[in-house]
């Protein structure tokens, strides 16, 4: 039987980032690994994020981290405190080991940097990446939750759980729990590998209808 040396944290992080790359430019973005300070606003001072995304009116700086803790919630409290006051700018931070469609941590204090992910939802479901789309809409469900019950870090929940917490909570109303219950088994078929199941344009814009839902209710 072969065997495989475990990949090098560098290989891994090199992947992970090749990943992201992907993601953003399939949404239009032009992605820059490790940008310099000249290709950064002034407010970031010395901060140099690990990589930059950026289209006409939207642009992000991305942070990796090995995993969520304590201590990385610390650093990224100071990061955040940055761009307050810049709203065309945003953090987006994803944790190694993840799928980077479903590892992004949004400030549980700011609704309105999960209203631009939407947007980047959006731009993948007309990009023609629907299945992509798909799975980050129920990511961004998930967040959505922590969001409303104002968790630091959240607790992973299986689609089902996630559905009937929202429902029972009463950030969503019976008929939207009743249609997105409806895609709980599109989605698994998807994430466990289904290469038959595909979403409609329909069914990314009932998850996102829901997530709305969600952060509508928190007067945010």
């Amino acid at each position: 039987m072969a065997s495989y040396a475990p990949l090098s944290r560098r290989e891994v992080e090199t992947q992970f980032m090749e990943r992201l790359r992907g993601r953003y430019e399939d949404a239009g973005f032009r992605f820059t690994l490790h940008p310099r300070a000249e290709q950064l606003p002034d407010f970031l001072g010395s901060y140099l994020p690990d990589a930059l995304a950026e289209k006409p009116g939207r642009n992000i700086v991305i942070e990796v981290k090995d995993r969520p803790g304590p201590s990385s919630d610390h650093s990224l409290q100071d990061i955040r405190g940055l761009f307050d006051g810049h709203p065309d700018w945003h953090l987006h931070v994803a944790f190694i080991g993840g799928d980077p469609l479903q590892s992004l941590v949004l400030d549980t204090a700011a609704p309105e940097l999960l209203r631009s992910h939407i947007e980047e939802v959006r731009d993948l479901r007309r990009a023609g990446h629907r299945r992509a789309a798909f799975i980050m809409a129920w990511s961004l469900l998930e967040t959505a939750l922590r969001l409303r019950e104002e968790e630091a870090e959240g607790r992973a929940r299986a689609p089902g759980t996630l559905v009937q917490t929202l429902a029972m909570q009463g950030y969503i109303e019976p008929e939207t729990e009743r249609r997105v219950r409806g895609l709980i088994d599109l989605r698994n078929r998807i994430v466990h590998g289904d290469l038959m199941a595909e979403p409609t344009d329909a069914d990314i814009e009932q998850v996102l209808a829901a997530v709305e839902e969600t952060v509508s209710v928190t007067g945010g």
